[in-house]
C-alpha cells in the first residue's frame, strides 16, 4: 500500500492557512499595547467558523500557518486567535522559513515559502488558502503543475467567497476519496 511508504511522501492532508484576506476581509493593525484591528473594520476571523465547519467532517485535517502575523508575534500569540476547532488542526508554522530574495522581489514570496515547505516535508496531499500566493503557476518541477494546490482569495472576501469554498471544499473530498480507496 503507497501509504505506508514514507519514501513517496506524508499523505496527511495539511492545508496552509494565512489569516489577512482569508479568515477575515482585510489586513491586521497591531497597536502599541498589542491590540489587533483591522483597516478594513471588519471583526477578526469573521470567516473562521466557515472553515471550522468544512473541515468538521475531515478530523485528520492538519493546518500549517502561513500569516505575516508570525513576524511579529509569538507562534502562540498566533494561534491562540483562532477558534478552538482550528487550534487543536495546528501542527506547524513557516515561520522560520524566507523567501528567496527574487521571489520576495517578484510578489511571490509567501508561494515559494509555502512551495519549499511542502517539498521539505514531503506532502502529498496539501492545500494552500491565502491572498497572497502569485506566481504559482511558475512553481513546481513542470509549469502549472502546482496551481491546483493554492486558492488565491480576494482579501475582501476571503474564505467567504462561493469559489473558493467550493474548490476547498473539493480537495478535503478528493483527499478523502484518496485515503479510503
Amino acid at each position: 500500500m503507497e501509504h505506508s511508504n514514507p519514501l513517496l511522501g506524508r499523505a496527511t492532508p495539511t492545508l496552509f492557512v494565512d489569516y489577512d484576506g482569508t479568515l477575515h476581509s482585510g489586513h491586521a493593525l497591531l497597536d502599541a499595547d498589542g491590540q489587533v484591528t483591522l483597516e478594513s473594520g471588519r471583526p477578526l476571523f469573521e470567516y473562521a467558523p466557515l472553515l471550522v465547519e468544512m473541515l468538521e467532517p475531515y478530523r485528520d485535517v492538519e493546518i500549517v500557518l502561513t500569516t505575516s502575523w508570525l513576524q511579529t508575534l509569538s507562534t502562540e500569540k498566533v494561534i491562540s486567535y483562532l477558534p478552538p476547532d482550528l487550534t487543536r488542526r495546528v501542527v506547524d508554522t513557516t515561520r522560520d522559513r524566507k523567501a528567496r530574495f527574487s521571489y520576495m522581489q517578484n510578489g511571490s514570496g509567501r508561494t515559494d515559502i509555502i512551495t519549499s515547505y511542502a517539498y521539505g516535508k514531503r506532502l502529498k496531499n496539501w492545500l494552500a488558502i491565502d491572498d497572497s500566493v502569485y506566481g504559482v503557476y511558475h512553481f513546481g518541477r513542470e509549469p502549472g503543475e502546482l496551481v491546483r494546490n493554492f486558492v488565491l482569495l480576494d482579501s475582501t472576501r476571503g474564505i467567504s467567497d462561493e469559489g473558493a469554498q467550493q474548490r476547498i471544499r473539493e480537495w478535503l473530498a478528493e483527499v478523502h476519496k484518496e485515503s479510503s480507496a
